[in-house]
């Protein structure tokens, strides 16, 4: 699947183009997908190959990633929100199916915690919960995290977080080839703001049907420990695990993800 299979828009926003691909049948169900960070939309192509023929299908680059630069603004989740309701109303879609992956979790779960009339339901694929408590030994890590990056040599930055991602070289090389495009200050804005975005909502809970998945061998962070919570937390999660896959799961093991997705879909009419 190539992005010349989708209709490619560009919406100026904020002072970044934010440039986003649409296909498929317009009175179908619309599913959003959302890339993680340093990434762009083509992490999703073999995810489009299989949903083009029976969905509505809308990929963005997030400001400051892909095709969406400059960056303009300091990147935040907030603003990610902001820039993909702004698109969303452009093509007036009201509400839709959101799928994201790592940071592009953090985006839609802050859309629905902001906007849940807008999401019909989620598809949370290596990504955290970013309403649940975290320790104080979490929050101090995530504090320091800007620090660091900006101490780290960005070479090795690069090819640490690509091996750190995927089991797949492909995938690897991929990533080292996004990061390296965006370059070592906007890489640090980016990931600088997706630190910032974890807010503890006690109480709170995600009603909307949820499909919740990683990698067997995805080791970042708590995401791996903290799915079964989270599974439990909220009322209608599908937890799975994606054999043979890294943090970019969908990436590494796209048939078996595919087949995990197209069932969750299957079932939500």
């Amino acid at each position: 699947m190539e992005t010349t299979a989708l209709s490619k828009h560009v919406l100026e926003r904020k002072g970044s183009p934010l440039h986003y691909w649409v296909g498929g049948p317009t009175d179908a169900q619309t599913i959003v997908l959302t890339h993680g960070a340093t990434v762009d939309h083509r992490q999703f192509l073999d995810q489009v190959d299989v949903l083009i023929d029976h969905y509505h299908v809308l990929l963005w680059d997030m400001r400051g990633h892909g095709e969406s630069r400059p960056m303009s603004i300091v990147f935040t989740v907030p603003e990610a929100v902001n820039d993909l309701i702004a698109i969303l109303d452009r093509e007036a879609i009201s509400k839709a199916i959101f799928v994201g992956q790592s940071t592009g979790t953090y985006v839609i779960q802050e859309l629905v915690f902001r906007h849940p009339e807008r999401v019909e339901a989620l598809i949370v694929i290596d990504g955290t919960c970013i309403t649940m408590p975290i320790s104080a030994t979490d929050r101090l890590l995530l504090r320091s995290t800007p620090f660091m990056l900006k101490m780290y040599p960005f070479e090795m930055l690069k090819k640490q977080s690509a091996q750190a991602s995927a089991i797949n070289k492909s995938v690897q090389d991929y990533m080292y080839d996004t990061m390296s495009a965006i370059g070592r200050d906007d890489v640090i804005n980016i990931l600088t703001g997706v630190v910032q975005c974890i807010h503890g909502e006690p109480g709170y809970a995600i009603t909307q049907p949820i499909l919740l998945v990683h990698g067997d061998h995805d080791k970042l962070g708590n995401i791996a420990k903290i799915a079964p919570q989270w599974a439990k937390r909220d009322p209608h999660v599908r937890y799975e695990v994606i054999p043979n896959a890294g943090h970019n799961s969908n990436q590494d093991n796209p048939v078996y993800f595919n087949q995990v997705m197209l069932k969750f879909l299957s079932e939500l009419s």
